[in-house]
């Protein structure tokens, strides 16, 4: 099935968690437990059923754990972990005592970090993306940790720049992008103290779904007759089914020091996203400008080289976000902000 084929939440969720056969084999040799921090946000679920997913296409019988405060009242996440008899252990990682309680593991996915709200408040910015990180990181320090990072911190380029690299000196703007940088300042700061912890600074763009994200963003102001900015005037595009994939193997190239990957996508402008979109609604997008000259986008070269192509293209992804809003389809409510050229959340 391709993404635009999508109809209904079910596929939706079936899509996401497909393993592809390349994720089959490395956790089929992958030897141990999965321990998985953060696992109730936006990804967490969608990753932890596709690390179940896999073991059972491998036959492997492994404990994945799931870590989550799990604060949406709706409690679906934890619901599906039980179903899936993922091990749930529901507590926050900012209080000692339930960090302190945690089972080692030597396979580690951590995904805990906020994003919107950071300008406003720099304490809890700066208290979940780099105090807890380096509390995590003592604590686990025979681990291999694929650490969910940003591309955020790289300086804004011109489109035809092609992106930054993973070896480009950091520029971060606005809270948000600092505590991004000091995410990984305290990580490196415990793999320096610990020689067997391995790590992987999994730099990630925006990841598309269709219940969320900065393409349905788009489609939903094209088909309201909003005006999209073009203060940003290009975007990485991924999938988020890929960009769980290519979290999920690179368990096998954490490395200390770390490791640093980008998973980006193709850059695509943001004017092409939105006049496809409304070819496709019969809408007539209206665009707000001037168009920004610059963009933080990135270069996933390494990615590729080291993970081959990915499975869904950008021209697909862009199709399936207009026929999902065109069709209602269903919304976690949770913008994007993609249109604020001066990083602020």
């Amino acid at each position: 099935m391709e993404m635009s084929d999508i109809e209904t939440a079910e596929q939706l969720c079936d899509f996401m968690t497909e393993p592809t056969d390349a994720l089959v084999e490395f956790l089929g040799g992958l030897q141990g437990d999965v321990l998985v921090l953060g696992a109730g946000g936006k990804m967490g679920p969608e990753l932890v059923e596709t690390i179940v997913r896999a073991d059972r296409q491998a036959g492997v019988s492994r404990r994945v754990l799931a870590v989550s405060r799990f604060s949406d009242p709706t409690g679906r996440a934890k619901e599906s972990f039980l179903e899936l008899g993922v091990d749930v252990l529901a507590g926050d990682l900012t209080e000692r005592a339930f960090l302190g309680a945690l089972p080692d593991a030597p396979h580690v996915i951590y995904m805990l970090g906020v994003k919107f709200g950071t300008s406003e408040d720099w304490r809890r910015a700066f208290h979940l993306n780099s105090i807890v990180p380096y509390l995590v990181g003592e604590k686990l320090r025979g681990s291999a940790i694929v650490v969910f990072s940003s591309t955020n911190p790289y300086p804004p380029v011109p489109p035809h720049h092609g992106g930054c690299r993973e070896d480009d000196a950091l520029s971060p703007q606005g809270v948000y992008g600092w505590s991004i940088v000091a995410r990984e300042s305290s990580f490196r700061t415990t793999a320096m103290m610990s020689p067997a912890q391995r790590l992987c600074f999994f730099r990630l763009a925006y990841a598309q779904h269709l219940a969320y994200g900065v393409l349905v963003d788009m489609a939903r102001m094209v088909w309201q007759d909003e005006a999209v900015s073009l203060a940003v005037p290009a975007v990485n595009l991924v999938s988020q089914r890929d960009a769980i994939d290519v979290a999920l193997r690179a368990l096998g190239h954490c490395a200390n020091p770390p490791f640093a990957l980008n998973c980006a996508g193709p850059i695509v402008r943001v004017r092409e996203i939105v006049e496809r979109m409304g070819a496709i609604m019969g809408k007539d997008p209206r665009l707000a400008g001037p168009e920004g000259e610059t963009a933080a986008i990135s270069d996933d070269t390494l990615r590729e080289r080291t993970f081959g192509p990915y499975r869904d293209g950008a021209n697909d992804m862009v199709e399936a976000a207009a026929k999902w809003v065109m069709r209602g389809g269903e919304s976690w409510d949770k913008p994007t902000m993609f249109g604020r050229a001066d990083r602020n959340y």
